[in-house]
């Protein structure tokens, strides 16, 4: 389940971090002297982008779960909410917290669905080669479950429940993406997708056609390709090219 900055208001009035400051336990609670005597200056509408889909506030203060509402996802839903801020470490917030648009920096609201076992014991995650390190401490730190196997000799990395954005028939899907032995000097290339996605719109998805058959079920191609470097690029920027490929089909 990477990548936009717009949070400025459209009236072009500088951005500012606001007086008061965000308490640390995740609430973001405000003093009543919080807003600065020029706010006046900062009309909106402000923009934030809510996993990929960008909402506008005539404040700019917003509550996650408006946001998260606004943005046409249920916030009710059992999610692990990342807050992006350039130069900043990820940040897990809670419903309840308050963003201020004003802060330099803010990039984005991830959501990534919560797994949740009804007190079960979890499946053990299915190991049969390693991803790099980095790789798999990536794959952690969005909160995904994920896991490898080998498949009628071809190695397989598979992503649960990968969130997709709105303007899909599901909201999730599992995605395959295949890992050559000479990784990451051979190239990543493609992801698959199972149960195939389709548009609310009825719209025919490019290059979407074929299906591939991993541990017996059918996966559908998603032909997307782009240059590697073998110095530079990783599990983490292949996941920039499914992420802009999903989102590229509902924003046409």
């Amino acid at each position: 389940m990477n990548s936009e900055i717009d949070k400025t208001p459209q009236d072009g009035g500088r951005s500012e971090k606001a007086h008061g400051e965000h308490n640390h336990d995740g609430h973001g609670h405000h003093h009543g002297d919080h807003h600065h005597h020029d706010d006046h200056h900062h009309d909106g509408p402000w923009k934030l982008n809510v996993q990929g889909v960008v909402i506008e506030s005539p404040h700019p203060e917003i509550v996650v779960r408006h946001a998260i509402k606004q943005a046409g996802f249920n916030p009710d839903t059992p999610w692990i909410i990342i807050l992006k801020i350039a130069g900043e470490p990820k940040k897990e917030v809670d419903l309840n917290y308050t963003i201020d648009l004003r802060h330099k920096g803010i990039e984005k609201l991830r959501l990534t669905p919560r797994q949740i076992n009804n007190g079960e014991m979890g499946a053990a995650r299915r190991v049969e080669f390693a991803m790099l390190p980095q790789d798999e401490q990536h794959l952690d730190d969005l909160g995904l479950r994920w896991e490898t196997l080998v498949d009628v000799g071809r190695r397989w990395l598979i992503i649960r429940n990968y969130p997709v954005p709105p303007g899909y028939r599901a909201s999730v899907t599992d995605i395959a993406i295949e890992v050559p032995v000479s990784y990451p000097g051979a190239q990543l290339d493609m992801f698959y997708c199972y149960p195939p996605l389709a548009l609310l719109s009825g719209a025919m998805i490019e290059q979407t056609q074929h299906m591939e058959t991993v541990t017996g079920l059918l996966f559908q191609r998603w032909s997307r390709h782009r240059p590697w470097d073998a110095a530079r690029d990783t599990l983490a920027t292949h996941l920039a090219l499914v992420d802009e490929s999903l989102r590229r089909e509902v924003e046409r």
